[in-house]
């Protein structure tokens, strides 16, 4: 799902950009492992506003991990619920129909329009404006992932 958002309703906040990176999380004590190790990724990342202005578009792809954490249970019945839900076995397909639906929407546009793969890497507060337009994510996800990217007009 695409649509345009307002450019009042996007949050912008430089913590994402750092030091949430940094937060720990199960098996991961020093935050994301590709914090300072991709090129979209901080501290290598650019500020959104330095790249894209509007018009903004939300690019949203919904995952249902509840069936997903049934099928591995069916297929692994003596894997936890966490390891059946682990974002190993889904991640990558669903970045990857995100991104293929974002470019498909970025070539039938008439005009120069960026990708932002990782909002967060760029200091958006995903979480905040997706609230702003009505889409409530859940910080820890039981039942249904969405995953999110920006479109933006390339800055020049």
């Amino acid at each position: 799902m695409i649509f345009e958002i307002d450019k009042n309703d996007l949050v912008l906040d430089r913590r994402a950009m750092g030091p949430w990176c940094r937060l720990p999380y199960p098996n991961h004590p020093k935050g994301c492992p590709n914090y300072d190790k991709k090129k979209a990724c901080p501290p290598h990342s650019i500020f959104f506003n330095n790249i894209v202005e509007p018009p903004f578009f939300l690019v949203i792809h919904t995952f249902d991990l509840e069936a997903q954490s049934m099928r591995m249970k069916k297929r692994h019945p003596e894997w936890s619920d966490r390891q059946s839900r682990n974002l190993l076995y889904w991640q990558k397909g669903v970045m990857k129909k995100l991104k293929e639906e974002a470019k498909a929407f970025i070539e039938s546009y008439d005009g120069d329009l960026l990708l932002v793969e990782i909002p967060e890497a760029n200091g958006v507060h995903v979480f905040k404006t997706c609230e702003n337009v009505g889409i409530i994510l859940d910080r820890n996800p039981r039942k249904i992932v969405r995953k999110i990217m920006i479109i933006g007009k390339r800055k020049t």
